[in-house]
């Protein structure tokens, strides 16, 4: 599609497959740091360039992180600590995010991780083909997290369909309410008990755990279960994707194979070449314009952090577009953030990663993709393979 008509079109619709996303990016970075588009309707405004995109993440005055959740998910679910600034962030943020610090992700044990994987794989070995999207990716984080929350098994498939309902509370409102109020009135009773009788499991840690003798109430650890639950899986959801494509369509699925020392390199650079949040949103602050990069910018007007957009900024990253483990890094990755705001999960994530890659590589050695159709990453917000038809 020409540049123009695309930018005719509203962002919420674009869909942009594979590479097609990034050179229309290339089109508007070479045009400035700062591209005007339609979000919903509304005037948005997307900042293109890597060095720009750092000076954004930093810029909590006139882009303050709070107001894009205060405007998005936080009346569907409640206040959390992404819709919170200043000292309560900082204090709810560490009541939160406990088992996503380096520290404690080091000490999880990646057994029950495998463990999903492997079941998952159960479902389908038997069969010449399978879509992985559908077998395994979608359904894989869900189950991580429900067994972090120590939810039982037989509920894990219906806890995966309330969260994504959740996902939807712009495109499908009534269906994100029904969701959460189903979600709530399960997780009442599973809070009161877990305060009685604590187990080994996040909703307890959430529950006990306390900053400065300040506790969550009840309200609060439903959110933050929604938060986690919602963000967390569908970023590894999209990640896991992502990285399969990232493999499989370039031919590099029997080198990682073959080569375990570069596994890690591989996921890092599928995070950089398809990030599963390609835009993130964010709010100019209430009552006077911000100027950003230049442009001054209405109060109250979307912002749009465009990751995909500094991922692969020539000016950065030498031949971009490229698939390359072997990349000499001279620059930071954007796939999660910059500044006081960095995603809290990202070391939970790559462990994510690195275990599902490990498990397939040993139980689906020759893994094949065998259909492009739907296969390349497509969506803006969100992105993430339709489909991914493969013989193993």
């Amino acid at each position: 599609m020409p540049r123009q008509s695309q930018l005719d079109q509203d962002m919420s619709e674009w869909e942009l497959p594979g590479l097609a996303l990034h050179h229309f990016l290339d089109e508007l970075r070479a045009e400035g740091p700062l591209a005007k588009i339609e979000y919903y309707g509304m005037p948005a405004y997307l900042v293109t360039s890597h060095d720009g995109l750092m000076r954004a993440f930093k810029d909590t005055v006139n882009l303050p992180p709070e107001r894009a959740y205060q405007m998005g998910i936080a009346p569907l679910i409640g206040e959390n600590f992404q819709s919170m600034s200043g000292e309560r962030h900082r204090l709810y943020r560490k009541l939160a995010t406990p088992t996503f610090r380096p520290r404690m992700v080091d000490k999880m044990d990646s057994y029950m991780m495998q463990e999903v994987a492997d079941e998952l794989i159960a479902r389908f070995i038997d069969c010449s083909q399978t879509d992985m999207t559908r077998s395994f990716s979608l359904l894989y984080p869900y189950i991580v997290i429900a067994r972090l929350l120590g939810i039982p098994r037989d509920e894990e498939e219906k806890f995966a369909d309330w969260v994504v309902g959740l996902l939807h509370f712009t495109s499908e409102p009534e269906r994100a309410n029904r969701c959460r109020d189903e979600l709530w009135a399960y997780l009442d009773p599973v809070i009161e008990e877990r305060r009685r009788n604590p187990q080994d499991d996040v909703i307890s840690q959430l529950i006990h755990d306390d900053v400065d003798g300040v506790k969550m109430d009840d309200a609060l650890l439903k959110s933050h279960i929604g938060i986690m639950f919602s963000a967390g899986s569908s970023t590894t959801h999209d990640s896991i994707g992502n990285l399969l494509y990232a493999l499989l369509s370039t031919g590099e699925w029997n080198r990682v194979r073959d080569n375990p020392d570069l596994r890690d390199q591989a996921i890092d650079e599928a995070l950089r070449w398809e990030p599963a949040v390609s835009f993130l949103p964010r709010v100019t602050k209430a009552g006077s314009a911000s100027i950003i990069e230049g442009v001054e910018i209405p109060a109250d007007s979307f912002v749009f952090m465009g990751i995909a957009s500094a991922n692969h900024d020539a000016s950065r990253f030498e031949d971009p577009h490229r698939f390359n483990i072997d990349r000499e890094v001279d620059a930071k990755s954007m796939t999660f953030g910059h500044g006081p705001r960095m995603c809290p999960g990202m070391h939970l994530a790559k462990m994510n990663l690195r275990t599902t890659l490990d498990c397939l590589l040993e139980r689906l050695p020759n893994l094949q993709l065998i259909e492009s159709e739907g296969a390349a990453p497509s969506g803006t917000i969100f992105r993430h393979p339709a489909k991914l038809l493969c013989s193993f």
